[in-house]
């Protein structure tokens, strides 16, 4: 029997449509397209509106556009440098690839103005940078085309963040103090800097560190930089030099103080280091009938106060302290005196990590400076100074002149151990605290290991006093020498650990024995640093000595404060450093 078929063509189109999308699919799983590779390239500026370079400038707006969308900026006030400085500062806006600058008021006569937008323009996708950007023009006939160099040396770490090198019109001083410049250009990293398009005439130089981004010196923790003539510009320089430091506070301010009297004593620490030749510092109590002197002294810390209330009976009672620098009055606090009773022993050494290291020469004597100052005589009957069998050493003991350094000296012999123990009581500070037991380990270094060393250093100046700092090669300040009255002094450094060592040199103007820093009031700039660049080397049983003129004309990028860097490692067999006539004999 014959069947019939019947053929339903919405059927066939169902079962088309499903195999053609299903080819689709395994097509595009064989394999996805890539995305290329990553966008590298800067943007670019393609239309200026007025053009960069015109003259006669009359409009209050400018538009950018770029081949691509741009980032908006996030600060343009920090990010953006005007010179000269519009006031107040315009509207500067981003919209996908075109950037708007407007304002409202009247712009400078003859003026060429230059917008510098440093690394600031990115692309949106990629955040590649265009650098340096630039956009000028002039309100005159032509642009101004003179141009100032230089460099900026420092005596901070180094050049901080927004640091910039300013140009007032405005010679009043200050200007600085509450006026944005007339130009402006950033310092680099490496100090140098470059303003462009500056107008001929008469200007003040300034550097500034600034922290608040308002371009003028309003805060004491912005670095500074002057200079003491008026700079006439009428061709291009590029050798000008500044040097940007942290300003020294002019009044005495303190930073912390103990609340509490401890064992009749009290440390007050300032704002700014105390001189041992020039402030006499005095404490006074508010009740004049109290039979209790309180006394002050400088700490090893030099910018540290301590003071002693000889004769204090412990109580709880409070005290209204008076401190004063030469006579004048410096401030007053209030603190109470602790219950507990006075006399407890005391470490009189605290500084373990340098006690942990000790080490002596034969025939110099051992040193130990102490925390606290003592004016009673030393009982060495209860000083013992044993070697490593036990066996106990005659001594001898004398205080300098400052009361807290100590020189043991005893026939030590080269390579071996001693033990030094100070038992209680053998010191006793103004208080009446009475010294704790402390023993001391260390090494004698033999002669034969060692060298002597002998430096003349010549002086610029007869008349002007100098600061001769030698530094081992951890930077550790080993000798301070003031050096004056002559143009060429000798120093005896006697005998040294074979080894590297370094000099420095503060041209002490002010002669207060230590290094400041300048102050815009007084129109001072930091005292001059001289650094030796190659060290000094010390040979073992050799004579070195050394012929070092001092040169204050090369800058150095800090301060004898901060912590010097190493002296890196180097085989020192055979090296003699320039003007060294070392000699074989240090071991006579």
């Amino acid at each position: 029997m014959r069947q019939k078929f019947r053929i339903n063509l919405s059927h066939i189109r169902c079962v088309a449509a499903f195999l053609i999308s299903s080819m689709v699919i395994s097509c595009a799983q064989i394999a996805s397209p890539t995305g290329g590779d990553r966008d590298k390239t800067p943007p670019k500026a393609v239309a200026f509106m007025p053009p960069s370079g015109t003259t006669n400038f009359q409009k209050k707006e400018i538009k950018i556009e770029f081949d691509e969308w741009i980032q908006p900026l996030q600060n343009a006030k920090n990010q953006v440098i005007i010179s000269p400085s519009i006031e107040p500062f315009p509207n500067i806006s981003i919209a996908r690839n075109e950037l708007s600058i407007k304002w409202k008021q009247a712009l400078d006569s003859n003026t060429t103005y230059s917008f510098f937008f440093g690394d600031n323009i990115k692309d949106n996708n990629e955040g590649n940078i265009m650098p340096d950007f630039k956009y000028i023009f002039s309100t005159g006939s032509y642009i101004d085309s003179l141009q100032v160099k230089g460099t900026v040396h420092t005596t901070l770490e180094s050049v901080p963040e927004n640091s910039y090198v300013l140009l007032y019109k405005d010679m009043e001083d200050s200007a600085f103090l509450q006026k944005r410049p007339f130009y402006i250009s950033k310092i680099q990293s490496d100090g140098s800097f470059q303003l462009d398009h500056v107008k001929e005439g008469n200007y003040r130089v300034y550097g500034l560190s600034d922290k608040n981004n308002n371009y003028y010196y309003d805060l004491p923790t912005e670095a500074i930089a002057f200079s003491d003539s008026i700079l006439y510009l009428s061709a291009s320089i590029d050798t000008l030099s500044l040097e940007l430091f942290l300003p020294e506070e002019m009044n005495w301010r303190i930073v912390a103080y103990d609340r509490v009297i401890k064992g009749g004593r009290l440390q007050i620490e300032w704002n700014k280091e105390i001189s041992a030749t020039q402030d006499q510092f005095s404490v006074t109590l508010q009740d004049t009938l109290s039979p209790v002197q309180p006394v002050a002294f400088p700490m090893k810390d030099a910018k540290k106060l301590m003071i002693y209330f000889p004769g204090m009976q412990a109580d709880t009672g409070t005290y209204t302290l008076y401190i004063r620098n030469k006579n004048q009055l410096l401030d007053s606090l209030q603190v109470r005196a602790e219950s507990r009773r006075f006399g407890a022993p005391i470490p009189f050494f605290t500084d373990t990590m340098a006690y942990k290291n000790l080490r002596v020469i034969e025939g110099t004597p051992l040193q130990l400076t102490s925390v606290f100052y003592s004016l009673s005589p030393v009982d060495t009957s209860r000083i013992l100074l044993t070697d490593t069998s036990g066996t106990v050493l005659p001594f001898s003991v004398s205080r300098a002149d400052d009361w807290v350094t100590y020189s043991i000296s005893a026939d030590w012999k080269g390579e071996q151990m001693y033990k030094l123990v100070l038992l209680d009581s053998a010191l006793s500070d103004l208080s009446g605290n009475y010294a704790k037991k402390q023993e001391f380990s260390f090494s004698a270094v033999s002669r034969k290991k060692c060298g002597k060393l002998l430096i003349t250093y010549q002086l610029p100046e007869k008349n002007t006093q100098y600061i001769a700092i030698l530094k081992d090669n951890s930077g550790k300040a080993l000798h301070r020498h003031i050096l004056r009255d002559s143009q060429a002094v000798q120093i005896d450094y006697g005998w040294l650990p074979a080894g590297m060592f370094t000099v420095e040199a503060v041209e002490d103007l002010n002669e207060n024995g230590r290094w400041n820093s300048g102050n815009f009031a007084l129109k001072t700039l930091p005292e001059k640093i001289y650094k030796v660049t190659k060290p000094i080397i010390i040979k073992e049983n050799w004579d070195a000595e050394e012929t070092i003129p001092l040169d204050f004309s090369v800058p150095v990028h800090s301060s004898p404060l901060s912590p010097s860097s190493k002296v890196p490692a180097t085989d020192v067999s055979g090296i003699l450093t320039p003007g060294n006539k070392s000699k074989p004999g240090g071991n006579k």
